[in-house]
């Protein structure tokens, strides 16, 4: 069966490397695979040799059996050009995040309007935003088939679109993700605090990991926050001293020693957080784990055991949380043993079993 993956630019991202798994799973079990892409940056370690993508490629696009696509305008631009065997592939429902930048729950610096012009900005900012929405839900709404890396998604595309979605659930490489044999927990005698992600992408909330972090400080408490982005630094993460350390591009292997040099590890995702695989990377490699109580982390697992669990957009209870670590040390322990259980569950062969499946399933259907 031949199958390709298009997605517009590799960089480092969760969601590149989902889709980079995939290719390669399929290639070890036979398929014929090619990823397309417009763009590669040098940061992933790539098995497969991506094909650029370009104006003649559609030519080739019919020789497929399966295409899969997991960015809206890119399942839109494919449907257009007449490819009817096509997956959309979703890594998180999009008109979440704009109705909370919408609401203002979630607003970045890019888009915090300040002086005279600042509510013009702002209303055409909404208007632009809800106009998106609208192409995002027709975009959803196409008879494509529906495939998502997690149980809320699937369960979301079903009940608004009433098209059958089907679950491939994310996994992490548990021979990389996992604890050191022996850790002495906070032998740095500062706390070093973990957080990943963009804080130019609304949904991720780093603010209020930064604020958690700052309120900390004031108290006295020693902490070292360390930040890992695939862009630059915020404004507010290059001032002063409350990031200790800022680091980008880092790859899997690297990434894998920071989180078990970590003492603890801090998601303060919105609701609009697809999977959130660094989260589950933090579980499995033994670091006590703040999240926030939004619908992906809970997916974990229905006893909410394995991590310390906090409202959206409340950094007094990632601080709360942080103390509690420090200072409870059976409480501690036993959110790394669960995290542990949990993680166990996502592996890479939980993925590849539910991929080959889809796969089979569909190719069936001709």
């Amino acid at each position: 069966m031949r199958v390709a993956y298009f997605i517009r630019n590799i960089g480092v991202s969760g969601g590149v490397k989902v889709v980079l798994q995939h290719v390669q799973m399929l290639k070890e079990d036979g398929y014929d695979v090619t990823l397309f892409t417009n763009r590669v940056k040098d940061s992933w370690d790539l098995k497969v040799k991506p094909v650029v993508f370009d104006p003649e490629s559609f030519r080739y696009l019919s020789d497929f059996d399966i295409i899969v696509a997991s960015i809206y305008h890119d399942v839109k631009m494919l449907f257009s050009k007449g490819i009817r065997k096509l997956v959309h592939l979703c890594q998180g429902y999009e008109p979440i995040d704009y109705l909370s930048r919408i609401s203002g729950e979630s607003v970045t610096e890019r888009y915090q309007r300040k002086g005279f012009l600042s509510l013009l900005e702002s209303r055409l900012d909404i208007l632009k935003f809800r106009k998106r929405i609208r192409q995002i839900e027709a975009v959803y709404a196409l008879p494509t088939f529906k495939a998502a890396v997690s149980k809320h998604l699937v369960e979301l595309l079903e009940s608004k679109y009433h098209q059958k979605c089907a679950l491939i659930q994310n996994g992490i490489d548990l021979n990389i993700f996992h604890p050191y044999p022996e850790k002495v927990w906070g032998a740095n005698r500062k706390i070093r605090i973990l957080s990943v992600g963009s804080a130019d992408v609304g949904f991720k909330g780093i603010v209020d990991t930064l604020d958690a972090v700052e309120f900390l400080k004031q108290k006295g408490i020693e902490v070292e926050l360390i930040r890992v982005s695939p862009g630059i630094p915020s404004r507010r993460e290059k001032e002063g001293d409350l990031v200790h350390q800022f680091l980008t591009g880092v790859k899997e292997k690297e990434m894998a020693e920071l989180y078990r040099d970590a003492d603890i590890f801090i998601s303060s995702s919105l609701e609009g957080e697809g999977f959130g695989l660094p989260a589950i990377e933090a579980l499995a490699s033994g670091v006590p784990s703040i999240l926030t109580d939004i619908s992906t982390y809970r997916n974990f697992n229905e006893n909410k055991d394995f991590a310390y669990f906090v409202p959206t957009h409340s950094p007094e209870k990632i601080a709360e949380g942080i103390e509690s670590f420090i200072r409870n040390v059976e409480f501690r322990n036993k959110c790394i043993e669960n995290g542990l259980r949990v993680a166990h569950a996502f592996s890479l062969e939980r993925t590849k079993n539910d991929l080959i499946k889809f796969m089979r399933d569909l190719h069936s259907e001709n």
